[in-house]
């Protein structure tokens, strides 16, 4: 497992050089820049209600499937690719399980930790919004048991490490618990979590 864990973090950081040393393009999309939305499945990317004023400038990007790893494969594709250009701006929104929230919850991100940290390479602690005390736990599995305190997923500190300045808004899907994961049901935190984060998007700084 750690030695899982060291390479993804060595293969992270070298995606991650790359991105900040300018190999991704430089083009232009009408002049604007692009909001791109990162998810987890199709399931969560069908919930997302693009309003018709920001369709031109927003994209979804669902991964292929869930985890650290789907995330890697498909930010470092499309790096290499030239997805992304200077001045685009990030955002993910999705389910998490929680032990400090109610089902239905929506919440923001405030910062984003590995669930289990490696103990032979130092990785950082991602802050995403100054204003928000909701701490998020990236796990490298549905996390059913912890000695942490918040709410908890699978790819958020990966879409943080490539994109540091990234905003999260996350709708608590199941209190640790994988059947409660499954059969959730929640339009209206759908709802409440769009309205968040467009907004955010709108009004980005």
């Amino acid at each position: 497992m750690l030695n899982k864990i060291l390479i993804i973090t060595i293969a992270l950081g070298c995606l991650a050089g790359a991105y900040i040393a300018g190999l991704y393009s430089n083009h232009t999309k009408g002049n604007q820049n692009m909001n791109y939305i990162f998810v987890a499945d199709k399931k969560e990317a069908n919930n997302i209600k693009i309003p018709n004023e920001l369709k031109d400038n927003v994209k979804v990007i669902v991964l292929d499937q869930w985890g650290e790893t789907a995330a890697i494969k498909t930010l470092s594709e499309k790096l290499l690719n030239g997805e992304f250009k200077k001045g685009d701006r990030f955002f993910n929104i999705g389910y998490v399980g929680s032990n400090e929230f109610p089902i239905g919850t929506v919440v923001v991100v405030g910062t984003v930790s590995r669930e289990t940290p490696s103990h032979t390479v130092k990785e950082p602690t991602f802050t995403l919004d100054k204003e928000s005390k909701v701490k998020c736990y990236s796990s490298l599995d549905f996390v059913e048991s912890t000695k942490h305190t918040g709410v908890f997923d699978m790819e958020l500190y990966t879409f943080a490490t490539f994109f540091p300045n990234i905003k999260s808004v996350k709708i608590v899907s199941d209190n640790l618990n994988f059947h409660e994961f499954e059969q959730v049901t929640i339009d209206n935190a759908w709802i409440e979590a769009n309205k968040i984060l467009f907004d955010m998007i709108s009004n980005y700084k």
